[in-house]
């Protein structure tokens, strides 16, 4: 494997020329054979990693030489020329395609979550590779991440009332989960799910169709939310507990530190916000697979950017407590309104 240095143009070119040919050869043979997938499985995902690790170190590479046209150059000629090679199965299509007109939406986000492709044959490698990158086993341990959380507020609570805000709610997959474990839970929590898309809201209801409980969608923008100088105006209710997984993967900096300054105004006394964001890029190993080929594109933060938006926003240090995924790609921050 040549170290990231020796990484060329050239060399990518030569490895995509080497996968091409062996994926026609799989492709033929699965077309025969459809259901036969998963003897090919690990030598595709091999043949896969080693294409998009060396674009990674030949950006990593070339970027540290101030050599961004290099990395521009290559950038246009995988998508111009060489993207439609990657682009079988349901999963990446679904990503690049972005039926609902914009990346990481509601049915996306729950295929991931779901992690049951229906495909066979050659597509199939695809979206096991997809369900098996590292991002998308990033979004699936963030949804457990944050139905403990739930789960451990509600008991913590003990039975009493509490009042949740889930912004850019999505599908509400770990809603589902908790209220599938015992729907007594949910017996003294209103849950108040703020989301843009129309789409998703009727989605989210019809997971949640068979429960009884106190679940109210609310269609709004959170852009809304963020520039809204009298928030108290907008939304009247105070919450013990506000979280978003996802939202701030999109947002730059100076979004990201109004939404916080007005959720943290939402907030009870001793009230949580908990957000979730990517870390810095190079922590997704699936970069390159996600954006060159799906054209998903997210706003990478390190720890110390992270932690500013928050201080900047009007919490104090010691009223944040950070977190990772277990992969190291996802960062959270829990904090804490300690002021009231």
């Amino acid at each position: 494997m040549p170290t990231s240095l020796a990484v060329t143009e050239t060399s990518i070119r030569k490895t995509i020329k080497h996968y091409k040919k062996r994926a026609q050869e799989i492709e033929f043979y699965l077309t025969l054979n459809p259901k036969e997938w998963g003897k090919f499985q690990a030598e595709f995902n091999s043949e896969l990693n080693v294409v998009f690790r060396n674009i990674m170190d030949f950006e990593k590479a070339n970027l540290a030489k101030n050599c961004d046209n290099k990395v521009y150059k290559l950038k246009r000629l995988f998508i111009n020329r060489i993207r439609e090679l990657f682009l079988r199965g349901e999963c990446i299509n679904w990503s690049f395609r972005k039926p609902f007109g914009y990346a990481g939406d509601f049915k996306i986000i729950d295929m991931i979550y779901l992690n049951n492709p229906l495909t066979s044959g050659f597509e199939r490698l695809f979206d096991n590779y997809f369900q098996m990158s590292s991002i998308a086993v990033a979004v699936r341990n963030r949804k457990e991440d944050f139905k403990r959380m739930l789960l451990d507020l509600i008991k913590e609570r003990n039975g009493q009332k509490l009042r949740i805000m889930d912004l850019a709610s999505g599908p509400c997959r770990e809603i589902k989960d908790i209220l599938s474990i015992d729907s007594i839970l949910f017996k003294n929590v209103v849950l108040d799910c703020y989301e843009n898309d129309s789409n998703a809201i009727e989605y989210a209801k019809a997971l949640l169709a068979s429960h009884n409980c106190g679940i109210n969608f609310n269609k709004e923008n959170a852009v809304r939310i963020a520039l809204k100088k009298d928030i108290a105006c907008l939304i009247d209710k105070k919450y013990d507990f506000i979280y978003s997984t996802g939202l701030f993967d999109y947002f730059e900096e100076k979004i990201a530190i109004r939404l916080i300054q007005n959720l943290r105004k939402l907030l009870k006394p001793e009230g949580v916000l908990a957000i979730s964001d990517v870390r810095d890029k190079y922590s997704n190993p699936s970069i390159h697979f996600m954006e060159w080929v799906g054209d998903w594109n997210l706003v990478y933060r390190d720890d110390d950017s992270f932690r500013r938006i928050f201080v900047e926003s009007g919490f104090k240090e010691n009223e944040l407590d950070f977190k990772y995924e277990q992969q190291g790609i996802l960062q959270y921050i829990i904090a804490r309104n300690k002021e009231g």
